[in-house]
């Protein structure tokens, strides 16, 4: 007789609860969302439509996934991972903020330096010494120059001593001071930055550079006066209209608070439409006439190198170029030597291709070691020195524009590489006191939106005007310099790539005419031929100057700005020629003289 068939009991499972630790990951998670969307609103680079449509997603999304954690995640593995995932999401969102933070505090501090000066004190040390932090230097000696710049040495003690125990030697005078570093007396010292130029100038001190470490930078802000300003010219939609960027490069270390020769002038074109980037480069020492119209300090129309016009500020580097090369300058900026090793040791250095021929076994703009034949990875002192070096090269002047060019270019492969996100903090670091603009934050933020949204395919193209050694009379200086008079035909060549940049010509026409007037091709036309050349190209016909009473093409090309006019011969005594209101030179505080202008010899270079 068969069994009774037993009933089997229905296993009831019993729903675990979520632990605290869950809850706490899922409120952490929400609160960091909260918060990196937070600094999306007040950066303000995405629309407000996308910008809510993407939070909205975001939450619905995190909302969903925490159900289905709360709901199906039975065995501890499974819950584990979840809770693993959840705190991932937290801390990618609350670094996402903070990085969205420091690149709002960037905007601010970049773009105020319309109207403000970032000044800058720092604490070194000397490599040889093996001190790497502050909190190195508990128990140790700081050396000082109090009446240096009391304000800043105040603000850096005080940040200094928050985070070390240290004794605190001064010392008369920053050359005495740096002197106590190399003799051991001190182990670090606290020195305004715009002191580093008079340091790596003094006989002894030449390689302090490369000697030292700076362990802590104090900045603080002063207002800027009016004189100084220099207003931009901007376009009307900076994500349609094309423009053009002066950065002028100053030869100084330390903070920009100061003017000094203007080492690096370089335009960058940029047409949005069409995805084009033209950099045109100018040698340093080009032989021009100096236009003071957009700038209100002191200095008056001589002819002299380009590189002296930057003792009067940017103002005056943009209106000599714009006269120079018949266009207008939209936006400037600003950086100095300092920018460049700053900017270059953040993104933990950059890569360059040298080719056979062209190796350095020492540079002496700062006596770093040289480059070899084929890949080098520079730091920022060797990439600084990279940008700098011109007497190993046959070529000169026209090498080293190349290499800043090239310098450039390592730049933006970094700054668009996965490894800026490891590197992105100390990069805003770098970028917040690294130079200055005019350009409006507002048009910053719009190219910014532009770039993220429409991600442009950027077609990169470089032309640099050469020119021909001589030797003239300096206005700035009174006496007579080495100096380089640019190609007539490359100059014609350069305004003709800006034009045709600016008028939307596509990257292949603008590369394809860049090549074919380059330092190797030019001259094989005239500037007549050029010109006729653009002419044919826009449906016009150019007539030449001497074949008939109105010639040429204007508005074009419109060559009143390089109209040549006899040198007067007067007295270079005359303060009039170093202030346009008939001041002083030392009103502008500024030392005019240039090692470089001893025409044919050198010792210490400081290009």
């Amino acid at each position: 007789m068969a069994e009774p068939v037993r009933k089997q009991k229905k296993k009831t499972v019993r729903r675990r609860r979520p632990g605290l630790l869950s809850i706490v990951a899922v409120l952490a998670m929400f609160v960091c969302l909260g918060l990196f969307v937070l600094a999306l609103v007040q950066i303000d680079l995405l629309p407000s439509h996308i910008l809510l449509t993407g939070a909205v997603i975001l939450a619905v999304s995190l909302l969903i996934y925490v159900i289905l954690w709360f709901k199906f995640a039975r065995k501890t593995a499974a819950r584990l991972i979840c809770w693993l995932v959840a705190m991932a999401l937290a801390c990618g969102f609350f670094v996402g903020a903070d990085y969205l933070k420091k690149t709002d505090e960037v905007f601010d501090n970049v773009t105020n330096l319309t109207d403000r000066i970032a000044n800058t004190v720092s604490l070194v040390s000397l490599k040889k010494d093996n001190i790497d932090n502050v909190s190195d230097l508990n128990g140790k000696i700081v050396g000082t120059v109090p009446q240096a710049d009391p304000e800043g040495i105040a603000k850096g003690l005080q940040e200094l001593q928050s985070k070390a125990s240290v004794s605190v030697q001064d010392y008369p005078d920053v050359i005495s001071c740096v002197q106590a570093l190399y003799d051991g007396e001190v182990q670090a010292v606290l020195i305004p930055d715009n002191t580093r130029q008079i340091i790596h100038e003094t006989e002894g001190f030449f390689e302090f550079q490369t000697d030292s470490n700076v362990l802590q930078q104090t900045v603080w802000y002063t207002d800027r006066t009016k004189t100084a300003a220099n207003d931009p010219d901007s376009v009307a939609d900076i994500t349609r209209d094309p423009f053009t960027v002066l950065i002028s490069g100053n030869d100084s270390y330390g903070s920009l608070n100061e003017n000094s020769r203007s080492d690096v002038n370089m335009l960058l074109t940029i047409d949005p439409r069409t995805q084009v980037v033209l950099i045109t480069s100018i040698p340093r020492d080009s032989y021009l006439t100096m236009s003071c119209k957009k700038d209100e300090t002191a200095c008056s129309s001589v002819d002299d190198k380009l590189t002296h016009t930057g003792l009067y500020g940017v103002g005056t580097t943009e209106s000599t170029i714009e006269d120079y090369l018949g266009i207008e300058i939209n936006y400037t900026v600003r950086v100095n030597f300092s920018s460049l090793v700053n900017l270059v040791d953040a993104m933990g250095g950059i890569d360059v291709e040298i080719p056979e021929g062209l190796e350095v076994d020492t540079f002496y703009a700062n006596g770093t070691e040289g480059v070899k034949a084929g890949w080098n990875h520079l730091e920022g002192e060797r990439a600084l020195a990279f940008a700098r070096e011109r007497h190993a090269y046959q070529d000169g002047d026209n090498q080293r524009i190349r290499n800043q060019q090239q310098v450039m270019r390592a730049l933006i492969d970094k700054i668009i590489s996965p490894e800026l996100l490891f590197r992105y903090p100390a990069l805003m670091d770098a970028v917040s006191v690294a130079f200055e603009t005019n350009m409006p934050a507002d048009q910053i933020k719009s190219f910014l939106r532009y770039e993220l949204l429409r991600r442009p395919n950027w077609q990169i193209i470089s032309y640099a005007i050469a020119g021909d050694p001589d030797t003239q009379l300096s206005g700035t200086i009174g006496s007579y310099v080495a100096v380089t008079v640019p190609r007539e035909e490359m100059t014609e060549a350069a305004r003709t790539l800006i034009l045709m940049t600016e008028n939307g010509d596509s990257a292949d026409e603008v590369r394809s005419y860049a090549e074919a007037h380059s330092v190797d091709a030019a001259g094989s036309l005239s500037v007549d031929q050029q010109r006729a050349e653009r002419a044919a190209g826009m449906g016009e016909v150019y007539v030449p100057e001497d074949q008939q009473e109105d010639a040429g093409y204007a508005p074009v090309y419109d060559d009143s700005h390089s109209s040549t006019t006899e040198t007067e011969t007067q007295s270079y005594d005359d303060p009039a020629l170093s202030s346009g209101n008939g001041e002083d030179n030392s009103s502008i505080g500024n030392d005019f003289s240039d090692p470089e202008d001893d025409a044919g010899t050198f010792e210490y270079t400081y290009e």
